[in-house]
């Protein structure tokens, strides 16, 4: 079965260090990979694991979605 998602094996065997950025405000952040991989493990999913490291931003749980926090993958 096909993956629907960029999972955390994928992006470790390019780089070593993931930014991210959130699209709405100026919260960012630079993850270690290898830290990420023994936290959440091999399958898990990029997209849940930048939402979970940008949780505490401010427009997380906007009720208008054009102002909800939009978590990116920089490099």
């Amino acid at each position: 079965m096909a993956r629907d998602f960029i999972s955390l094996d994928q992006v470790a065997a390019r780089v070593a260090m993931i930014d991210i950025r959130c699209g709405r405000c100026d919260r960012h952040g630079r993850l270690s990979v290898a830290r990420l991989l023994a936290e959440w493990g091999p399958d898990a999913s990029l997209r849940d694991i930048m939402h979970e490291q940008i949780g505490s931003c401010a427009h997380q749980d906007d009720s208008q979605i054009y102002t909800r926090c939009d978590p990116r993958k920089v490099r």
